[in-house]
């Protein structure tokens, strides 16, 4: 029996048990069980998943939170960097100033990224050197989410997805007001790291504003050296308007702006720039005063206009220009046969323009007034390698994307558990035109006829409790449709030093996944295990071609689709030697192969990760220290290097002072404190961009 025969059949396993299951209640089963916590996450049973509303509790498949707190003791500031501490997620860093999530070795598009419940519609999944615009300077918490509650985001997140969660909505009234200030400053780049948030309301009205300022020199590797164009410099800033009447019912408006500048290394030592900036805002209405059938009903729309350069020695010579909007709403069914249910529809449009031109991007250009009969240009038949035509002009058409999406989330308790259910059906329709790329080098007129996609996601997720142990196993049919950049991309990307071949000829990407967690909580212990396997038709991955480009002799890069399959591992083991003392390890594996071909290595799979550590806590203070272990990878693709293992050491203290109303922390981290020379291998710049070598970081937050 293949993969897709055992999760269909586990899902008809799953159904039959939902639709026989008694409506006994679950008053005698052990609240603690569903306690999933390690040291780097929130656990308590209460915590709120922002992003869908629901209690940690009320989730079959395991959700992973980080705290405002837990945030603070990690290393590093981007979103990859600060999760990366999570048993089964890597760090796709492109230098200090890019990290975005890899997720049991799926990446890109395959992970979606979230700022409250609604995407942040940047261009990261599109090239690793493009960071995510998700900012954790002020978040309350990020969380992890895995199972049937990812398809409330969108279709295709086999990874699983990122929210980030922050205050600039309210949903329950505020009387005075509260804040926090943080400063720090570190060692290996010279950084100086500002950030401060403040809530305040009357009862009805509550206000929040928060923004914070960042920056850092080129930093310093283990081995001694200083890696060039690694220097940062951040900033962003966000304001919330909510009010809150009397019947609950909360609405709120929210305006927010983040800047990055960031330095590529590579390998000439060009000065490589890159410069994000976006500007979002939000509204959100959540209703409760509805017919008794209905629980609430929430809408949120998000309009973002986001622009990007890519320099080189003080001249943006690439040009992204990108606006997109999002309009969701879900509706809570009460309880009806024991079933509460969500139902929604999520719409969005995304216009993305491209420039491409060594003497400078002042704009996106239009090239209405060229004549073209529609033939394939003669610049662009001129320059073939192995049959794939390169292009030097402006890498991809201007294009539309617009999808729509209908999904409904169900659940229930049975005798023994929790029971999820998910479905998601999605359209996408993509427009090209050309009129941004000079005639001469061109497609014939058919290659930019529009394309559409429809999609069908199934998940079903359960789990069983029994006395200390908790068992859990997801089964799910995921699809993702290409997107725009994958059709269409060929030409020079300047900020990764590589070409980028199209391929209109992808498909939608189907992937059927087997994810099985298992607990176990003593009195002093507690163990938790997860094995997962995915089973890809039609894989899309970036394959590193043998050949360069005719144009500057640069590595080629083309999105090719096969199938696939990845299968992996995590666990982690927590024993509280006292009340003041943990001990915790916990380690991650994933292999991730092609079904066909000589070499079957899928490229960039994150190696084996192992890590251990102590904490400890007691009166006002908090010490923890970890050792984390990256094994060789020599499981590569065609032309990719290996990796060797290397070790970080970390520590973390901190003291907390309370005051009449408010308390200060006085913080230090040590990142790799034995100042070892690493490598990582999920990074494009591993060859220039080692880890980090020893970090020092002295901060101070003020609470009130």
């Amino acid at each position: 029996m293949n993969i897709k025969n055992i999760i269909l059949t586990t899902a008809s396993l799953v159904l039959a048990v939902a639709f026989n299951a008694n409506a006994a209640s679950d008053d005698s089963l052990d609240d603690s069980v569903l306690d999933d916590s390690t040291l780097n996450e929130v656990t308590l049973d209460n915590v709120k998943i922002t992003a869908s509303g629901q209690l940690l509790n009320d989730v079959a498949q395991p959700i992973r939170v980080l705290s405002k707190e837990a945030l603070q003791e990690q290393n590093g500031d981007t979103i990859g960097e600060l999760l990366s501490n999570l048993p089964g997620i890597s760090n796709a860093s492109f230098g200090a100033g890019v990290g975005r999530p890899v997720i049991r070795g799926l990446s890109g598009n395959r992970v979606k990224m979230t700022i409250n419940g609604t995407d942040s519609s940047d261009v990261s999944a599109m090239s690793s050197d493009h960071a995510p615009m998700v900012d954790a300077a002020n978040a309350d918490q990020i969380e992890v989410i895995y199972g049937p509650n990812t398809l409330r985001f969108g279709s295709g997140a086999m990874g699983g997805v990122i929210n980030m969660a922050d205050s600039r909505f309210h949903e329950i009234p505020l009387d005075g007001f509260e804040g926090r200030v943080q400063s720090s400053v570190s060692s290996a780049d010279s950084g100086t790291n500002i950030n401060a948030s403040i809530d305040t309301g009357n009862g009805s009205w509550a206000m929040h504003l928060d923004g914070f300022s960042r920056n850092g020199e080129n930093f310093r590797a283990g081995n001694g050296e200083t890696i060039k164009n690694t220097s940062t410099d951040s900033q962003g800033v966000n304001a919330g308007l909510n009010y809150i009447q009397q019947n609950g019912n909360a609405h709120g408006i929210a305006l927010s702006m983040l800047d990055y500048e960031y330095g590529v290394p590579n390998e000439d030592d060009d000065k490589a720039i890159v410069d994000p900036s976006q500007v979002r805002f939000d509204a959100q209405s959540i209703v409760y005063s509805l017919p008794p059938v209905f629980e609430q009903l929430k809408t949120q729309f998000t309009y973002i206009d986001y622009e990007h350069g890519e320099g080189t020695d003080g001249v943006v010579v690439g040009l992204f220009d990108k606006t997109s909007s999002e309009l969701k709403t879900t509706l809570s069914l009460a309880s009806i046969g024991g079933w509460q249910s969500d139902i929604g529809i999520q719409l969005s449009q995304q216009d993305l323009e491209v420039c491409h031109d060594h003497g400078g991007c002042p704009d996106i250009p239009n090239y209405s007034d060229l004549s073209w009969d529609g033939e394939q240009g003669s610049n662009l038949s001129n320059n073939v390698i192995d049959g794939f035509m390169f292009s030097h002009d402006t890498p991809m058409p201007i294009t539309n994307t617009q999808d729509i999406g209908v999904f409904l989330i169900m659940e229930r308790d049975w005798a023994f558990g929790l029971l999820e259910l998910g479905a998601r059906y999605d359209q996408r329709a993509i427009e090209a035109d050309p009129v941004s790329i000079l005639p001469s080098y061109r497609q014939a007129s058919d290659y930019y006829d529009d394309k559409t996609f429809n999609s069908v996601s199934l998940s079903a997720a359960l789990t069983w409790r029994l006395d200390k142990q908790k068992l859990g196993v997801s089964v799910s049919r995921s699809q993702r449709a290409p997107v725009a950049d994958e059709l269409y991309w060929n030409g020079d990307h300047h900020a990764t030093f590589s070409f980028q071949l199209d391929n209109p000829d992808l498909d939608i990407e189907t992937a059927y996944s087997l994810d099985l967690t298992w607990m176990y909580e003593a009195l002093d212990y507690q163990l938790q295990g997860t094995a997962y396997y995915y089973d890809f038709d039609g894989y899309i991955y970036n394959d590193l071609k043998s050949m360069t480009d005719p144009f500057h002799g640069n590595v080629v890069y083309r999105n090719e689709q096969k199938d696939a399959w990845f299968v992996g591992t995590e666990w982690q083991f927590d024993y509280h030697v006292n009340e003041n003392l943990q001990w915790f390890i916990q380690a991650d594996f994933v292999q991730a192969r092609l079904k066909e071909g000589s070499n079957k290595n899928l490229p960039r799979t994150p190696p084996l990760t192992t890590s251990s550590g102590i904490k400890w806590q007691a009166n006002n203070w908090k010490v923890t220290t970890d050792v984390k272990y990256y094994a060789e990878q020599t499981d590569v693709a065609d032309n990719e290097s290996t990796t060797a293992d290397y070790s970080v050491v970390n520590f973390y203290a901190a003291y907390t002072q309370p005051l009449q109303k408010s308390s200060v922390q006085l913080y230090l981290k040590a990142h790799n404190l034995m100042d070892e020379f690493g490598r990582n291998h999920v990074s494009y710049l591993k060859e220039y961009s080692p880890v980090v070598g020893r970090n020092v970081t002295l901060g101070m937050t003020y609470s009130f």
